[in-house]
């Protein structure tokens, strides 16, 4: 039986992701899946260090005005891939959101353990999406992306990387090695 991901979980919030920061990074994944013509249950593959398949599930909030908020493809594409990559990362690792990073880190967000009031940062994880392309192309902006996160390997806190292709959808989702 394939486990599924519901879009909707990341409207919750995190530790370091306010339930309306959550809200808007499910907007622009519900957008991106739909403008790929996706409906709900669609499979995402993804693949890396170690291959799953997850069903993917969302509330019905795709509206004339949802789509005119959104018409920035690149913008949503950005932010879809932020939140998948975010609900993979909870998914494989256990780890949430402990805070958003800062501009050159090489990582989009710290993870780690919500011990009640002691968030401890366990990994760093770093994001990326592409609206429309193929394996080959999720491939190297996996590498690219493993490379960027250089810039804070002085924590010595393993780098998670997730890609997302959304016209398959697939993602790539794995620890820099």
């Amino acid at each position: 039986m394939t486990e599924s991901i519901d879009l909707n979980d990341i409207s919750n919030g995190f530790a370091g992701l306010t339930p309306t920061s959550g809200n808007h990074l499910l907007e622009g994944c519900v957008i991106t899946l739909h403008r790929q013509s996706h409906g709900k249950g669609v499979i995402l593959k993804i693949f890396g260090d170690t291959d799953k398949e997850y069903d993917l599930h969302w509330p019905d909030i795709v509206s004339d005005q949802l789509d005119r908020t959104w018409k920035d493809q690149i913008y949503a594409t950005e932010q879809a891939a932020v939140c998948l990559g975010i609900l993979i990362a909870l998914k494989l690792t256990g780890f949430e959101v402990i805070e958003r990073s800062v501009r050159k880190t090489g990582c989009d967000y710290w993870i780690g353990n919500n011990d009640g009031s002691l968030f401890q940062k366990k990994a760093r994880l770093e994001v990326s999406g592409i609206f429309t392309g193929d394996k080959d192309g999720v491939v190297m902006r996996y590498k690219a992306k493993c490379k960027q996160t250089s810039q804070s390997d002085s924590s010595w806190l393993p780098a998670y990387v997730s890609v997302s292709e959304f016209s398959k959808p697939i993602s790539k989702f794995g620890e820099k090695k």
